[in-house]
């Protein structure tokens, strides 16, 4: 076979295993949401607060690429902008 051919192959071989993964999690699901279930209570004491990730590493993160964005602006008025125009006396 040619490695193109081939290549097909390989990708129709791995397109119909995804359409089976994918029908046998919908399936579960199916069965899933037919099962019973039971509601249970929280109490209050029992809440679970936020991961340090969430509490502070997302937010420095916005943090950073704001001042990052911020920055290249800035350069980009000062290198190209600046220069783009000289002043006639």
């Amino acid at each position: 076979m040619h490695t193109t051919a081939r290549r097909l192959l390989i990708l129709g071989v791995l397109a119909v295993s995804l359409l089976g993964v994918g029908a046998a999690a919908s399936a579960s699901d199916v069965v899933a949401q037919t099962e019973p279930y039971i509601e249970v209570e929280v109490a209050e004491s029992e809440a679970v607060e936020p991961q340090w990730t969430y509490r502070y590493l997302i937010p420095t993160t916005i943090a950073l690429t704001i001042l990052l964005i911020g920055g290249t602006v800035v350069m980009y008025f000062v290198k190209v902008v600046r220069s783009r125009y000289t002043v006639v006396e």
